[in-house]
């Protein structure tokens, strides 16, 4: 049957004839494919994405995480940080390792109406230490440097400061006359009252309750004062002014340890320089 197409202008007329049963009908040939239609095909045969792009993907996803958590941070409204975290954990899915590590703290923060302006403070300058404690540091130092811990201790009684010097290291019993040793001493208090010519100097000189009676010494009154006026003398004589000085003896008055052992007995025996800074 063969098939006969007349064409008009109104319509197309076909005719349909049996082209099996004509024998001068023969099959056309299979014409040759497409090189790039087989390439096409070969490419929608594949099964999966390539390797590389896993990592890519994952890369981007960190990238992306990391950057709204940047902008989250910026942010400090707190519901607002707590939304952007649950977008990303439904955009990444519960079970992605991501974020299961994620975990919606609260934040507190305040926003711009609640924040306070920043006022710049002025810049104060550390308190300088006042005359009565750089005075104390300085004599704590020379006793330190002086090694002179077993004979001399400096303590303070109101605005006064008070140091002790054992008479053992002054004075011979029952003389007034210093020792050698006692003169180092002595110049090293000398340069502190030096520096701080505004501080008066009241020597105090005391002796053990042991009687004594000589010619020169009837008691210890006598022994006492004259040792506090020796003391007063050497300062004198190195250039203290003597308006800012006063000596007095107290005998055996107001002990600091018992007079019934030899040991509290050396104690008692003793000078002090009660400083006092002039009004």
């Amino acid at each position: 049957m063969t098939e006969t197409a007349i064409q008009t202008p109104d319509a197309e007329v076909k005719t349909e004839t049996n082209n099996q049963d004509n024998p001068l009908f023969k099959p056309s040939e299979t014409l040759p494919s497409d090189p790039m239609e087989s390439d096409i095909d070969d490419i929608a045969d594949e099964e999966g994405a390539p390797a590389w792009m896993v990592t890519f993907a994952d890369l981007v996803t960190l990238l992306l995480v990391f950057f709204i958590l940047l902008f989250s941070i910026s942010s400090v409204e707190t519901e607002k940080f707590k939304s952007v975290l649950s977008s990303i954990q439904l955009a990444l899915n519960d079970k992605h390792p991501i974020a299961q590590q994620i975990i919606i703290t609260t934040v507190s923060s305040t926003t711009e109406a609640d924040s306070k302006p920043i006022i710049p403070q002025p810049i104060v300058e550390p308190k300088k230490p006042s005359d009565k404690e750089q005075l104390l540091d300085d004599i704590e130092s020379m006793i330190l440097e002086q090694r002179l811990g077993k004979f001399v201790y400096v303590y303070t009684e109101g605005d006064r400061i008070i140091i002790r010097i054992k008479g053992t290291i002054l004075f011979p019993s029952g003389d007034v006359v210093l020792f050698d040793d006692a003169v180092p001493i002595f110049e090293d208090i000398y340069y502190l009252f030096k520096k701080y010519a505004d501080y008066n100097i009241d020597i105090k000189g005391y002796t053990d309750n042991s009687p004594i009676a000589t010619k020169q010494f009837p008691s210890n009154w006598e022994l006492s004062a004259v040792r506090a006026t020796t003391v007063l003398r050497f300062f004198i004589d190195q250039g203290i002014d003597p308006t800012r000085m006063s000596a007095t003896g107290y005998a055996d008055l107001f002990p600091i340890a018992s007079n019934t052992t030899q040991a509290g007995r050396a104690q008692n025996r003793r000078v002090e320089f009660v400083l006092e800074k002039q009004e």
